[in-house]
């Protein structure tokens, strides 16, 4: 533990203690309460973000008065061109950050031995990236102590992608952290491998929660019924996609545990849990403690108050959150239904043995390529797909040539690995993405119109 470290506990000790006393508060009390944090992380970020700064100097905002709706809407699109603006140490940029991301592949790893870095794609086909401190990592991360509070060395499984800076991954192994290392041991499991060796591995181990992706889940599920996958889990935990009502069934069923949802992001970390209170239903309730949400109908606009590093107010998520406004609430936080996002479709191929064999979209979505602006996987068979690629602007035919060599490589390895190194693909080179004509959004992974849809369980 170095020196940078030893204030970790007190961090851990300081944001458990808001959460305990948060969830207390009445809903009145909780809006109060955001909004002096809104008021102080605002005075903070005028002094220390250009981008900021501008803005409230050309819209004459107040500090001391503000409400977030006073600010514009923040794409990703606006961070990632204002990125060096918007955060707050000057040592942070986004080509050094970029660098570093095409360099490491550990998510425990830290940007200048001080940062956590995320990096996501989402669905929009163009990267983004965020960094945290880590007081404001731990103030996000804390929120999963609602579901799993701390114990002496809780084995916790997560079968999802692992091998980089993705949220779900860099979440979860901050179990390992420091002191965190006496209450859990976390156990990570890439889902690039080939599934039987995912589940031998889960035999041995015995987590006492497991967690992943809900088709990963579904494929766990069924291989315990089946009685492949012996695993007594004390809690399944989802994150990452819808959970199909069909889906959780199947999982109470196998693992006869309960199941809970998370919905996080790179961007905000931990946005929403199922609670013990959130109810039967698969409801959640949003992390109110440090995030200010605006519910619209085609959009969510979520404020994160505890990165004081990267700041983002009022940053435009496609997501769309659907409030529960009928079942009891006993919580100060809203409780949602669900989440109305855009669902990919899986990308299954017939591998090398000739059985089938998904890789789980959010490997693609997760992709670091230097030289890849923006990426979209076109399904043609079992046995192939293209891979549209947009450059980076300013490219010369010789980088465009090393950028493709850089694609071939990685999506080469990936098929390798899930034993499809007979799966072929070809790379298209396009200036533009193609938007989906009936929903007008970008779909990462499109179907060539000549391949029949894929029967879904």
């Amino acid at each position: 533990m170095n020196l940078r470290t030893l204030g970790e506990p007190l961090m851990w000790a300081k944001a458990l203690w808001e959460r305990r006393t948060t969830i207390r508060l009445s809903r009145e009390q909780l809006e109060a309460q955001q909004l002096r944090k809104f008021r102080r992380f605002v005075a903070y970020v005028q002094k220390r973000s250009p981008y900021y700064q501008k803005i409230i100097q050309e819209r004459g905002i107040d500090p001391a008065t503000c409400v977030p709706t006073d600010f514009p809407v923040l794409t990703k699109r606006d961070v990632m061109a204002n990125f060096d603006d918007i955060v707050t140490d000057r040592r942070i940029t986004r080509e050094r950050v970029l660098d570093f991301l095409a360099k490491s592949k550990d998510p425990g790893e830290l940007f200048e031995d001080e940062y956590h870095v995320l990096h996501t794609s989402g669905t929009s086909g163009t990267m983004g990236v965020y960094v945290y401190s880590r007081e404001g990592w731990i103030k996000g991360a804390s929120n999963i102590t609602r579901v799993a509070p701390p114990r002496l060395r809780r084995r916790s499984a997560f079968v999802a992608a692992t091998r980089g800076h993705f949220a779900g991954v860099s979440l979860m192994v901050t179990g390992n952290r420091g002191t965190n290392r006496l209450f859990y041991n976390v156990r990570t499991y890439d889902v690039g491998r080939p599934m039987p060796e995912i589940i031998a591995d889960l035999n041995k181990f015995q987590p006492h929660a497991l967690s992943g992706y809900a088709a990963v889940l579904k494929v766990l599920g069924e291989a315990q019924e089946r009685g492949e996958l012996k695993i007594k889990p004390e809690l399944v935990g989802n994150g990452g996609e819808p959970l199909m009502p069909e889906v959780k069934t199947l999982l109470q069923r196998a693992f006869k545990a309960p199941v809970s949802n998370a919905y996080a992001t790179s961007e905000l970390l931990y946005m929403g849990l199922t609670l013990p209170d959130s109810g039967p239903d698969g409801s959640m309730h949003l992390m109110e403690d440090n995030l200010i949400f605006e519910l619209h109908d085609d959009h969510t606009c979520v404020t994160n108050l505890f990165n004081e590093v990267m700041p983002l107010i009022r940053y435009r998520l496609d997501d769309v959150l659907v409030p529960d406004t009928e079942s009891e609430n006993n919580l100060p936080f809203t409780k949602i239904r669900g989440i109305v996002g855009r669902a990919e479709d899986a990308l299954v191929f017939t591998n090398s043995q000739g059985k089938e064999d998904f890789i789980h979209p959010i490997v693609i979505v997760e992709l670091v390529i230097p030289g890849l602006n923006a990426w979209q996987v076109v399904l043609e068979s079992k046995t192939s797909f293209r891979f549209r690629a947009r450059f980076e602007p300013g490219q010369s035919e010789a980088e465009q040539q090393a950028t493709k060599e850089r694609i071939m490589q990685t999506v080469g390895a990936l098929l390798a690995e899930k034993d499809m190194g007979n799966v072929k693909f070809t790379i298209e080179p396009v200036e533009e993405m193609e938007i989906d004509k009936h929903s007008g959004k970008f779909r990462l992974v499109v179907r060539d119109p000549a391949l029949k849809p894929p029967v879904r369980a």
